[in-house]
C-alpha cells in the first residue's frame, strides 16, 4: 500500500497539464507572498530553497525579484517539476529537484525558504516546519502562504445542514498554524479572504481534480450519486467560494542569538 504522501504526489503529477488552467486561487497567493517578500529589509537573499514549486507561479515570482539569488526549486511530483522548469526555460542559476518538503534533503544553508499553498499537505507540520527552520542560515526566513480553517466553508456547511462530512482536506486555523512553527524564531502571520466564483459546484470540483487538490481526507467515504447532486445543487449557480489565506514570514535567530 502506497504512503498517504506517494498517494498526493500521484494526484499532483497527473493533474500537472491541466494545472495553470485551474489555478487561479493558487496564482493569487503566489502572488500575495511575493508581494510580503518585498517588504523584507536587509540584503537580498543569495540562496533561495522553493518547496511544493509546482508549475512555478511563486518561481516566476522570485526569479523575478531575485535575479542574483541561486533558487534551487523542488515538488515531490517529477511531472511538476517537468512543467515548472518549461515555465523558467533559459533561466540561469536555477536547479530543480525532487524533494518532499516534509523531508528536506537539500544543501544548505538557505537564506530564504518559500512555499505556496504546499504545507498544509504535511501530515506532520511541526517536525517538518522544524526540520525546514534547520535548514535556514542564521537570520534567514521561512516564508508560506497556508490555506486557513475556513476555507471552502459554503462547500463545509452544506455537508453539515445535511448531516454529511465534507471530504475536502482538513485545514488548520491561524492559531494552530502558529503553534506549529520552532518558538525559537520571529513569526509574522497575515490573513486574506479572497473568493473564486465558478460557473457551479460542479466546476469548482473539476478544478479541484484538475490540480490534483482532491484527494480526500483520511477514512472518507465517497458519497452517494444522490447526496452529490443535493450538494450541487445547495451551491446554486455561481457561488462565491470562500479561500482562507494565511500568509507566514518565520525568521530564524540570528547568529549569536540567544536560544
Amino acid at each position: 500500500m502506497i504512503s498517504r504522501q506517494e498517494a498526493i504526489a500521484r494526484r499532483f503529477g497527473a493533474a500537472a497539464a491541466s494545472y495553470d488552467a485551474h489555478s487561479a486561487p493558487q496564482r493569487h497567493a503566489a502572488s500575495r507572498l511575493a508581494t510580503e517578500l518585498a517588504t523584507l529589509s536587509g540584503p537580498g537573499p543569495a540562496r533561495v530553497l522553493e518547496i511544493g514549486c509546482g508549475t512555478g507561479h511563486l518561481s516566476e515570482h522570485l526569479r523575478r525579484a531575485l535575479p542574483l539569488a541561486q533558487l534551487v526549486l523542488t515538488d515531490i511530483a517529477p511531472a511538476m517539476l517537468a512543467a515548472c522548469a518549461h515555465r523558467l526555460a533559459g533561466a540561469d542559476k536555477v536547479r530543480w529537484a525532487t524533494m518532499d518538503a516534509s523531508r528536506p534533503d537539500q544543501s544548505g544553508p538557505f537564506d530564504l525558504i518559500a512555499g505556496n499553498l504546499v504545507v498544509q499537505w504535511l501530515d506532520d507540520l511541526p517536525t517538518a516546519l522544524t526540520a525546514l527552520s534547520r535548514c535556514l542560515a542564521p537570520g534567514g526566513t521561512l516564508a508560506l502562504s497556508l490555506l486557513g480553517e475556513s476555507t471552502f466553508a459554503q462547500w463545509q456547511a452544506a455537508h453539515r445542514a445535511r448531516g454529511l462530512t465534507a471530504g475536502t482536506l482538513p485545514l488548520r486555523s491561524r492559531a494552530a498554524y502558529a503553534a506549529a512553527f520552532p518558538p525559537e524564531g520571529s513569526l509574522t502571520l497575515m490573513q486574506e479572504i479572497w473568493h473564486d466564483e465558478p460557473r457551479d459546484g460542479l466546476e469548482f470540483l473539476r478544478s479541484l481534480r484538475a490540480i490534483g487538490a482532491d484527494a480526500p481526507a483520511p477514512g472518507h467515504r465517497p458519497l452517494a450519486a444522490g447526496q452529490l447532486r443535493t450538494l450541487l445543487r445547495a451551491l446554486g449557480p455561481r457561488p462565491a467560494i470562500r479561500y482562507e489565506f494565511i500568509y507566514a514570514l518565520w525568521q530564524a535567530p540570528a547568529r549569536g542569538s540567544a536560544e
